[in-house]
């Protein structure tokens, strides 16, 4: 195993975070642990950010690390909140790779970056809460592809 992909809601209490993050911590680790050393991320709000900033967090103890965040399109975030750019802004400085899925926004873009994370991924780690929507979406089509999927 040496990728992992996340998928994840965009909207998240701060509650919700609180309560998944050890959990997020802990997979990680355990990923690392088993070679793990490219985690791909989508750069969307939410679960998105949340494992940016934890891959961030993990690089210090390991340097080997890589983050790659697999952007949707360029300029994704023009419309966003400006703490919420400022926190994105932060998460592509510190990636060690940033792809664009799409130059600019289309139709199905989001989609196309899903499954360009999961086809380009190991396994998958996944915060799913509704059996509908874009993460339910990529995680059944990273079980289609018999690929592991670790829900939180």
């Amino acid at each position: 195993m040496g990728s992992c992909c996340f998928t994840g809601h965009r909207a998240m209490s701060m509650e919700e975070q609180q309560r998944i993050y050890p959990i997020l911590m802990e997979k990680l680790t355990e990923a690392t642990a088993k070679g793990v050393t490219v985690f791909r991320n989508g750069g969307a709000l939410g679960f998105d950010t949340m494992s940016a900033l934890s891959v961030i967090k993990l690089k210090e103890r390991h340097p080997q690390l890589k983050l790659f965040i697999d952007a949707p399109h360029r300029g994704q975030s023009e419309r966003w909140e400006e703490f919420d750019r400022n926190v994105y802004e932060y998460i592509l400085a510190r990636a060690d790779k940033v792809t664009y899925v799409s130059e600019r926004y289309q139709r199905g873009c989001m989609q196309k970056r899903n499954r360009f994370m999961v086809d380009n991924s190991d396994f998958v780690i996944a915060y799913v809460k509704r059996i509908r929507g874009g993460s339910y979406y990529t995680a059944c089509y990273a079980e289609s592809l018999g690929r592991e999927v670790v829900y939180l």
